[in-house]
């Protein structure tokens, strides 16, 4: 699979900016186009809670001017993206067909998960950042419930930005390997980028060692040369123990599966991908 079109959901925020540009890495990485999407409240959204108490005038008069900030909001959005593209020269508008590297934006009302997840199912991968917040909330927050669900629905990998990570080109990658079908499908999703990396190593717990030969084999068709490093037998997390391993190897591109056991045991003991998605400090892929 080629990437060629990245969906970076912009809602203001300079986090979302941030990834701006890191997408933009990878866009003229691959020649690919970066696709912003800033999604506006519907009117359902923008009364309070205790709204079925106001008259019909008040309900009307709050919709009215919430819908006048946002759309101020948005044309203040637009108005960074564009200069954003300007100062990178992206192409945009007309211009953005016949480029290699373009960007396009697009402006729209409604629910931000439902029309995130139906743009994300159309684009090779989802640039967001790394959700913040207390470990046991993490996934219960706006922003973890919108990468929690861009994640399980849009069936396209999740490039997550870490908040102080400065946007350049890396060369070293890791890939997570548990023999489940979620790390398999990250694995194909993510070959182009592995394929243009300078240095592959292959993070697997030794009771996995069997399946080695062949994974490496397949990763040789591909091109892809690697070496293994076997993460610690005892370790009470193996999601940090990933992030020393990538910290050993100088590695700034983690891939992992995402929810590999059932959702009901991640939400309640926690595991790799919820500890990554409240700590990883490199760029990380996963695929659901």
């Amino acid at each position: 699979m080629a990437i060629k079109s990245i969906l970076v959901p912009l809602d203001g925020s300079e986090r979302a900016f941030h990834v701006l540009e890191t997408a933009l890495i990878v866009a003229n990485r691959f020649g690919a186009q970066i696709k912003a999407v800033h999604v506006k409240p519907g009117a359902e959204d923008l009364l309070p809670y205790e709204a079925d108490y106001l008259s019909a005038k008040l309900k009307k008069n709050i919709i009215s001017e919430a819908q006048k900030k946002n759309k101020e909001e948005a044309k203040s959005i637009h108005k960074r993206f564009n200069l954003f593209c300007k100062e990178h020269h992206v192409a945009t508008g007309e211009a953005a067909g016949k480029a290699e590297v373009s960007a396009v934006w697009h402006e729209e009302s409604g629910d931000t998960i439902e029309v995130l997840v139906r743009h994300g199912r159309l684009c090779d991968v989802v640039a967001t950042f790394r959700p913040s917040g207390e470990k046991g909330r993490l996934l219960r927050a706006p922003a973890g419930e919108k990468l929690e669900a861009l994640m399980l629905r849009a069936g396209r990998p999740i490039l997550m930005v870490p908040p102080k990570w400065s946007a350049h080109q890396v060369e070293r990658a890791a890939f997570a390997w548990n023999e489940s079908v979620e790390a398999s499908r990250a694995l194909a999703m993510t070959m182009p980028w592995l394929k243009q990396m300078g240095h592959v190593t292959i993070l697997v717990s030794r009771k996995r060692k069997d399946s080695l030969p062949d994974l490496r084999s397949y990763l040789s068709l591909h091109e892809v040369e690697s070496k293994v490093k076997f993460l610690p037998e005892k370790t009470r997390s193996v999601g940090a123990a990933m992030l020393a391993c990538c910290k050993d190897e100088g590695v700034e591109f983690l891939v992992v599966g995402g929810f590999s056991h059932a959702r009901s045991r991640q939400l309640v003991f926690g595991g790799v991908t919820k500890y990554l998605l409240a700590n990883t400090d490199v760029i990380t892929v996963m695929a659901h």
